[in-house]
């Protein structure tokens, strides 16, 4: 490539992304127009139009997940645009696009610029944190591509091999279902099976990301205006709100220690995130950019919450009925796009019911009851697809099955490094720790919403009121999340899930506290100014060590990451790879089974970000964790591991022949790249670069 080459690649994301971002509206925006007319929640129609637009995104959300989950499966995608058209053309019929809901409605649009202003920043920062970014002849993707890359080939295999959704990953000669909460790639593949050859499925899932970050900062607005607060200051506090969705706790303070302490040669290496020196709890940016589906399982649970909420008491029994439908239907989104999310949320909505019921607000208590009767009827049939892959794969061995939880306290990593620094490493010893310093972990974490928090306490205590039903739910939400997530673990990996993701519902309620805090016109005291400060300035290197922790390994000027690259040819490396794999999409089937190393020296987000195809094999255990038969893994492992070992021509042509591969893809990375004799030198690439050769296999 010559200079300046890879500048197409930017062009191209840009186009595909705003392309991809467009067609969303179809499953982010409209849908949720056309069921809030047609069902009424929130009183739709009567509402003046802004707050019909900010409700359709977060109701389309809410629904859209599990509908084309349900739909897909059983009639296909064609089936899934046929409902949608025959909703939206319902609401149509029914007067969906009336310029007024009422005589003498109106608004002043120019009051909404702020908020428009605060979607189009979203949109920009989130297009420079994911796209690709070029320098010259060097392409460097974002940190965030260590997740999205496995994402990203989950939104492929959706579109192309439809539902229930198979491994990628894995491919032992028969499909292996897919063991995972994708309910948000679905609408994702949707996008990308509408938008190709323009969008392909990398960038549809960065549309998505899109679309959910907007869900979010729709709620908070929502929230606001009918979780409790009068509508007075309504603006003002919510735009606050969504701007403190740019703000984390106080993780900037350890980021800048371990820096200083890296400088100083007291600590070899640094952390590419803020978030990532303790048990996370992640500012909202961060999530928003990692973790979309993680939100659209939030959006999902608080919009279905809010959708039995706003029932009037007075209501019809049939209007309980179609609310709770359509709580229902959100929280069954919820699970299949977040399960940690709908778990936690999902014990505050039984509490909740409870206490709806005691206080007498039958009118929530039978909505959510009805919710909970339909989200369990939406969900059963991807749980019983989820126990049907395993009884297929890992299940069906005799090895014991893992525990989903462990009784636990947080982990507070200073204190539990300081010690083992003593020696001091028993568990209970640990956990005494871990549970002294609690507080000072959450005042770390949150910053500025611990504080805001404790005012609205002591306040909360000087009074001499009981709470209001908001405020009781606001508590009792908080206190499930925060509870849940300290003392409880999720162990069927080594992340600690549920205590990572769990945490948002409590961050949300902890969010409208800060906003009705901070927009008070009372004189702010210093430590609420210097957390707002440290927060923002939090958010602002996070994004800015994401973006360019690559580019700056390169040039030398950070500690080198495993998964990464061990020299300074990552920019290089990752245009080749994407020149090479866009090269062979062009000129394979969807279902061609393109083989790279399945245990490379340096992790492969080249072939989930740029590839787009199955492969027979990935990692270690092929991918299995994800769906299918470990046991099939051996035989796959044993001769792809030889193969890219070494071994001349015929070894290519021996596992050709033997494996159910259709390309292989040498990389320069790979052992077998460095013997000349080997059949990466031998052989007849049909593709090749500088650090890439691709061969057919064309005995299949």
């Amino acid at each position: 490539m010559t200079a300046g080459a890879t500048f197409h690649f930017l062009l191209s994301d840009l186009a595909g992304i705003s392309a991809g971002f467009g067609l969303f509206s179809l499953l982010a925006f409209f849908p949720g127009y056309a069921v809030g007319w047609l069902t009424d929640v929130f009183g739709f129609r009567a509402r003046l139009l802004p707050f019909r637009l900010a409700a359709s995104v977060p109701v389309s959300l809410a629904v859209g997940p599990v509908l084309c989950y349900t739909v897909g499966r059983w009639l296909g995608w064609n089936g899934v645009w046929f409902v949608y058209a025959a909703i939206f053309a319902a609401a149509l019929s029914s007067g969906a696009l009336r310029r007024k809901a009422r005589p003498g409605a109106g608004f002043d649009f120019r009051r909404m610029w702020p908020f428009a202003a605060f979607i189009a920043l979203w949109i920009t920062i989130a297009f420079l944190s994911l796209a690709d970014l070029p320098v010259g002849r060097r392409l460097y993707f974002s940190i965030v591509d260590y997740d999205y890359s496995v994402r990203i080939a989950f939104t492929h295999s959706i579109g192309a091999f439809g539902l229930p959704a198979r491994n990628p990953f894995f491919f032992p000669g028969h499909a292996a279902g897919l063991r995972y909460h994708y309910f948000w790639m679905i609408p994702c593949a949707l996008i990308y099976r509408l938008g190709a050859p323009l969008v392909d499925a990398r960038q549809a899932t960065i549309a998505g990301t899109l679309w959910v970050g907007i869900g979010l900062i729709s709620l908070v607005p929502l929230y606001l205006r009918l979780f409790g607060s009068a509508a007075a200051g309504l603006a003002r506090r919510s735009q606050i709100g969504i701007a403190l969705l740019a703000v984390t706790g106080l993780d900037i303070v350890p980021a800048l220690a371990m820096v200083w302490l890296m400088r100083a040669g007291i600590v070899a290496g640094m952390s590419p995130s803020v978030e990532w020196w303790n048990e996370q709890v992640d500012g909202w940016l961060y999530t928003m950019l990692w973790e979309p589906h993680y939100i659209c399982s939030l959006v999902a649970c608080l919009t279905g919450f809010l959708i039995a909420w706003d029932i009037p008491p007075q209501s019809s029994y049939p209007r309980r009925i179609v609310s709770g439908l359509i709580a229902g239907t959100a929280f069954a989104s919820a699970a299949g796009c977040g399960i940690y999310v709908a778990m936690v949320f999902a014990v505050f909505l039984g509490l909740w019911l409870l206490v709806a019921a005691v206080r007498g607000q039958w009118w929530q208590a039978e909505a959510l009851a009805v919710a909970g009767v339909a989200a369990v009827a939406w969900i059963r049939p991807f749980l019983a697809s989820l126990a049907d892959s395993f009884s297929h794969g890992s299940a069906s061995s005799h090895a014991a099955a893992p525990h989903l939880f462990e009784l636990t306290i947080r982990v507070f990593t200073p204190a539990e490094l300081a010690l083992r620094f003593f020696g001091l490493d028993r568990p209970w010893q640990r956990y005494a720790a871990d549970l002294l310093f609690l507080p000072l972990n959450y005042f770390l974490e949150l910053g500025v919403f611990f504080v805001a928090a404790a005012i609205v306490r002591a306040r909360f205590r000087k009074r001499n009121r009981p709470a209001t039903s908001a405020e009781l739910a606001g508590i009792l939400m908080a206190a499930t999340s925060i509870l849940i997530c300290t003392f409880v673990k999720s162990s069927i990996i080594a992340n600690n899930d549920l205590a990572w993701r769990g945490f948002l519902p409590a961050q949300f309620v902890l969010l409208l506290c800060a906003a009705n805090v901070l927009s008070e016109r009372a004189p702010r005291g210093r430590l609420l100014r210097l957390t707002l400060v440290l927060g923002v300035a939090g958010v602002v290197y996070d994004l800015a060590i994401l973006r360019f922790y690559p580019l700056l390994s390169d040039m030398g000027k950070v500690p080198k990451i495993a998964w990464l690259a061990d020299d300074r040819l990552l920019g290089r490396r990752t245009a080749a790879n994407r020149e090479a794999l866009e090269w062979l999409r062009a000129r394979t089937p969807e279902t061609a089974v393109i083989q790279p190393n399945p245990a490379p020296p340096v992790q492969d987000t080249f072939s989930g970000a740029y590839g787009h195809r199955q492969a027979a094999a990935v990692g270690g255990g092929c991918g299995a964790t994800f769906g299918g038969d470990p046991r099939e893994c051996a035989p796959l492992n044993l001769a792809l591991s030889s193969l890219f070992a070494g071994g001349g021509a015929e070894a290519l042509e021996s596992d050709c022949r033997t494996l159910p591969i259709d390309f292989v893809v040498a990389r320069d990375t790979d052992a077998a790249w460095q013997d000349r004799a080997s059949w990466v030198w031998t052989g007849s690439p049909i593709f090749h670069n500088d650090f890439v050769r691709v061969f057919a296999c064309h005995s299949r």
